[in-house]
């Protein structure tokens, strides 16, 4: 058999694959294997062959002998170096950057990779689950707490404006909220009085609640800080239990003690409307 004429040159492992009509795994395969030999395997790792290299792989029945060519690596430009992902081989990591182009792995089934992971996940959950579960040597002492009086001091008076709308929107959409979430409240002043009798107009609703339940009607009413001149509406924090247990519901609105609204009036200087409530 007449051997086939090449070039005079080094070929790349792709271009061999490309002659022997193979793959380029082929030839990493006939690499291992020692079905051929590569003449030069430069600093970087890279195969080169010769046209004898190629010629005895397709002799294969006549045995000659090939001195390796010591060929320098030219100087090349520093290559980013590769980084394997995990679930490669240690022989494609080895032929990786042999060539430019990237060797197709098999496909990974993830879905069992994902299964493996929850699995662990879930054996160490179990893990701590028995650790939490196991008794504990200390014995455990209920702190001892001093019992705090309700604080009774004066109110806090904090002024807003409303997104819901004018006063009477205002004061609906308090008492429908305080009753779906089952908390206290009672209008007082001005907005107390007009639901006794007709009074002349007036721009800012004043209501009592607790402290703690202040942030909850700051979001249901879309309220928004606001001076006390331009404020539609006033809350006045305060876990005085009287206020609560004395107040009254006056057309479906619930009103503080007739006491506490004209106490509330002439704290404000309003004495002409505090007589009114006799």
């Amino acid at each position: 058999m007449q051997e086939t004429a090449f070039n005079e040159k080094l070929y790349t492992s792709t271009e061999v694959a490309q002659i022997l009509g193979v793959s380029l795994r082929s030839i990493y395969r006939y690499l291992d294997e020692n079905k051929i030999q590569a003449a030069v395997k430069t600093a970087t790792g890279r195969h080169r062959f010769t046209k004898q290299n190629i010629n005895d792989f397709l002799r294969p029945s006549v045995q000659k002998l090939v001195q390796p060519v010591e060929i320098k690596a030219p100087v090349e430009v520093q290559e980013e170096v590769y980084k394997p992902s995990y679930y490669e081989t240690s022989k494609q990591v080895e032929h990786k950057n042999d060539e430019e182009t990237p060797v197709k792995d098999e496909p990974v089934d993830w879905l069992a990779r994902f299964r493996q992971a929850a699995e662990k996940y879930k054996s160490q959950e179990l893990k701590t689950q028995e650790i939490i579960a196991q008794p504990s040597t200390q014995v455990w002492e209920e702190p001892k707490v001093e019992k705090v009086e309700e604080d009774l001091g004066e109110s806090e008076f904090n002024y807003y404006r409303s997104g819901v709308g004018g006063l009477k929107e205002i004061a609906q959409s308090l008492d429908k909220s305080a009753k779906n979430a089952s908390l206290d409240y009672a209008f007082t002043m001005q907005a107390g009085l007009s639901l006794h009798k007709p009074i002349k107009p007036f721009s800012l609703i004043h209501a009592y609640i607790r402290p703690g339940d202040r942030s909850y009607f700051e979001k249901v009413l879309q309220l928004t800080p606001s001076t006390k001149d331009t404020a539609q509406l006033c809350l006045a924090t305060s876990n005085e239990a009287k206020l609560y247990k004395d107040r009254k519901e006056m057309h479906g609105l619930q009103v503080v003690s007739d006491e506490q609204i004209k106490l509330d009036l002439l704290n404000e200087g309003e004495t002409d409307l505090a007589n009114e409530l006799e």
